[in-house]
This record gives structure tokens, sequence and C-alpha cells, in this order.
């Protein structure tokens, strides 16, 4: 364990943002060589990877996956291992992730699986939400089909150990809309004479915000405004361009459908009222996560055989995971861990995932690849 710990610092000390984990993929790979695996196929989204176990008589391919990627954010806590990289940490908690994935390659190793196999699946660019499309659609390149997908996410709030499940939706789905609106700039002192955008952005946000409380909608959404820009400092100049961001936010798919819909539409009234010309395009996307009832049974079991408190949450996380690309098609499961309650939020400049919930996360693997292979 304390190799493993020692490895899961080093990642900490040096993290990398979506698009840009090179040197993660160099720390996992030299890791992984001194346990061998069967087949090691690179360049998976970019730098992500799939180290491949098989066993020796046909069964199903489980894939075990853990993301790469750092946040754009600036750790405050001093500690002997914390961030070398300037506004850069693994404030998620997703070197954690990579630490209890890579703790399964030792496992397999001392316990061969006797059927199937298993993938150790590194993707990278989870929080951009491109990542997991890319790494299926380069499994499916390599032949790699899984029969069941699983992942792990750290979840600070709950008790150590704990594994966090759900019968509905685990994850909410959400999606950044971004706003352009063009309109005529002019001398402001005569802004009559162009098309200023501020009162449609204004009418805009209220307008999003009322969505927020609609009745049309059949579960919790929610419209986050989180940037917006007219024109530029120039006290002598009526702006003619500008510009605003949102995140819209659904514990069902159905239900971001709508919201979506519904928010084009408000948008593209107010702009046309306004006499502006109005773009429109989307980043972000995650679907919702909806964990497989199945797999949730297993795991509860499996989970209280282990001696882990199971807690099933009444509703979906608010914040979205790119894993659901997996849940949609096919059997596959997002596990909640318990890291503590004690512990600060995920994505906060104070988070570090705890070591000493490393070994909860291999021991529920282990104990799926058990279930199904051994």
């Amino acid at each position: 364990m304390e190799e493993l710990i020692r490895f899961r610092q080093e990642l900490h000390r040096y993290p990398e943002l979506s698009g840009h984990e090179r040197a993660t993929g160099k720390r996992i790979r030299f890791f992984l060589n001194r346990y061998r695996p069967d087949i090691l196929y690179t360049g998976i989204a970019g730098e992500g990877m799939a180290a491949i176990f098989n066993g020796n008589e046909p069964g199903p391919t489980l894939v075990f996956r853990c993301d790469l990627d750092a946040l754009p954010i600036q750790e405050t806590i001093n500690r002997p291992y914390m961030s070398t990289v300037s506004g850069v940490s693994h404030a998620c908690g997703h070197d954690g992730h990579i630490t209890m994935v890579t703790g399964l390659a030792k496992v397999i190793i001392e316990n061969p699986i006797k059927r199937g196999k298993v993938v150790l699946l590194y993707q990278p660019e989870e929080e951009n939400g491109q990542g997991a499309i890319k790494s299926i659609r380069k499994l499916r390149e390599h032949n790699v089909i899984p029969d069941y997908a699983f992942a792990i996410h750290n979840m600070p709030k709950y008790p150590m150990g704990s594994i966090i499940t759900s019968r509905n939706s685990f994850a909410a789905a959400s999606k950044g809309i971004v706003v352009k609106l063009f309109g005529v700039s002019s001398h402001a002192a005569f802004p009559e004479n162009g098309v200023n955008p501020s009162l449609a952005i204004a009418e805009i946000v209220q307008g999003l915000d009322k969505l927020n409380n609609s009745k049309y909608f059949s579960d919790f959404t929610l419209i986050t405004i989180i940037h917006l820009k007219v024109g530029e400092v120039a006290f002598g100049t009526s702006p003619g361009y500008g510009e605003m961001m949102a995140t819209l936010r659904a514990f069902k798919d159905s239900d971001m459908k709508k919201l979506t819909e519904n928010s084009l539409d408000l948008i593209r009234k107010i702009g046309n009222k306004h006499n502006l010309v109005v773009e429109t395009s989307f980043d972000d996307d995650f679907p919702a996560t909806v964990n497989d009832s199945k797999l949730t049974d297993i795991i509860e079991r499996v989970a209280k055989e282990n001696g882990n408190r199971v807690i099933e949450i009444n509703e979906p996380n608010r914040w979205s995971e790119d894993f659901a690309q997996f849940t949609v098609r096919g059997p596959s499961i997002l596990i909640g861990l318990g890291v503590g309650e004690e512990m600060p939020d995920l994505h906060s400049p104070e988070y570090d995932f705890p070591d000493e919930a490393i070994p909860y996360g291999i021991k529920i693997y282990d104990s799926i690849i058990g279930h199904f292979l051994r």
C-alpha cells in the first residue's frame, strides 16, 4: 500500500488539465510495467491507455475506468506533495481514482482471473466531457467491447469507506450553453444609432431564471449563469456585441431535452425582439448517469460482505460525470465511495483525496472481479 500511496502523491504533485495528460500517462505506464498486463493499448483518446488482463477461459469483459485530468484550481493547503503546477490541482480526486484502478494490476497478478478479461481503462478529458465517448470509440477499434463497466467517484461528506448507490440517476445531466449576440456599436452619446445587446442579456438572464421554477419538468432542473460580457471598457462607445454562458442541469435526460429547447426558444425570441443576430452553441455535454439496477444489487451485496456501510441516496448528485457515456451504452455503474464526513467539498482548493480510502476502492473492485471472473 505504501507503494500506491507514493504513486498517488506523485500524481497529485504533477496535475495536468484535460487534453494535456501526457506526463500522467507516462507515470502510469512506468508503474504498470512491473505488472506486465497481457496487452497495453496506448493512444486512447489522446494520452489514455487500456491495460488488459486475460483469463484462460471465455467470459465477460469488465472495464474499470478512471479519469486522468485535473482542474484549473489553485491548491491552498501546504502539503509535502502539493501541486507544483500553478493554478492546477487534483481538486476532484482523480489521482485517487487512478491509484485505485492501478492497484488492481497487483491484485490480479497475485490472484489471476480464471475467465474473461479485465480492462483497466485510463481515460483523459473527463472534466470537459469529451474523454469517455472518445475512449469508447477507440476501444471498439481494438475490438474491446465491455460487457460491464465500473467506475468509482470519491464522495466527501460520507463516512470513510461507505459505498453510495442510487436506484435512479446517480448524477445529473448537464451542458454548457454559449450565447453570442451581435448588434451595432455606436457612440455612447447616441446609443439610439446602434443596437446595444445589454437589455436583451438582462431579459434573457431573468427569463432563464424563471425556467428554473417551471412546472414543465418532471424533476429537478437548474440554470446557472456563469459568464456575462457586453462590449469593452470604453466609456465613449455603446457596444454592439455581448455574450453569455450558462450551465443547464437536470436529473433526467428527458427534462434536459425540454430545458434545452425552452432555453433556446427564449433566447431567440428575445434576440429577435431586440433586433440582434443570435448564435448559440453547446459545450461540456454530459448525459445523466443512470446506473444499471442489477449491477447495483451486486455492488450492494459485495459491499455488505466486505463490511462496507451501504448508503442509498434518494436523489441524484447535482454534479455530472462523463462516465454517463458508458451507462447509456450498456450495463454500467458509477459507485460512490465515501472519503470522510469532514472532508472539504470536491472542486474546492482545499480538497485532497485521502490515502486511507485507497484500500476500500481496490477491495470493492476486486470483489467485483471475484464475482464475475473467479
